[in-house]
């Protein structure tokens, strides 16, 4: 697998923000997603977020204060040592020894390559099929490598599993991250990022589950918890 590491350009970035305002105003912010982790830190673009529809006027005038005011390529770069160094080697021993010999158990394969984006904001999230990538927003990231690890392999198992089983069984957001938290956690020790300790995933997901047949647990999972909302809507009534 060829990882590539990227720097999002002055325009991409800028394209990147659009897309998420998009994405923040229809979906995101109902399941109470903050914004200022997508956007750099700068009062500008935070009331560029908040305008819910901007004229294509505003949308001209944000990304010139954008483009003109606010990128920096330095910004997306400062650890680009700490992460071809370290942090990807690191990273590349983890998914050989721990998540290769699992792929037949999730039903998935390696990517041919896998990029590494860089670009504004706090966090990490992904992309998939035909262009497989980790999206990290590490403008205000003051952690360490080993934070970075985390990050990148929380999201790298998010690209693995996506299609062929959350896709595949129609898993909502929530659970969806409850069940890579718990991936993770099995097998990197990784410290959840979300609080799953009440999951409806937790009985499901087991280390047996996730070594041996993880697409069937989940698909199990799938058919109790429908079960159990479809109850709860007549109930309700």
């Amino acid at each position: 697998m060829q990882i590539n590491l990227k720097h999002l350009n002055a325009e991409e970035s800028w394209n990147y923000i659009l897309g998420f305002h998009e994405r923040y105003h229809s979906k995101l912010k109902h399941l109470k997603y903050k914004y200022h982790t997508f956007v750099p830190n700068d009062k500008r673009m935070h009331d560029f977020i908040e305008i819910e529809k901007p004229t294509p006027e505003q949308i001209q005038h944000y990304h010139d204060v954008f483009v003109n005011e606010i990128y920096n390529p330095s910004d997306l770069s400062r650890f680009d040592e700490i992460i071809t160094k370290e942090v990807l080697p690191n990273f590349e021993r983890a998914v050989e020894k721990q998540i290769v010999p699992l792929l037949s158990a999730w039903q998935t394969k390696l990517p041919k390559t896998l990029g590494v984006e860089c670009l504004y904001g706090n966090g990490g999230s992904y992309g998939y099929g035909t262009n497989p990538r980790i999206v990290w927003r590490m403008s205000e990231f003051n952690g360490n490598k080993y934070e970075i690890l985390g990050e990148f392999l929380h999201e790298f198992v998010h690209i693995l599993i996506e299609r062929p089983i959350i896709e595949k069984y129609n898993v909502p957001q929530d659970l969806k991250e409850n069940i890579v938290d718990i991936i993770c956690l099995e097998l990197f020790g990784h410290e959840p990022m979300n609080n799953f300790d009440r999951s409806f995933a937790n009985a499901y997901i087991t280390p047996e589950a996730i070594r041996t047949d993880l697409a069937g647990a989940v698909k199990k999972m799938m058919v109790d918890y429908t079960t159990l909302k479809q109850a709860q809507s007549t109930k309700d009534r």
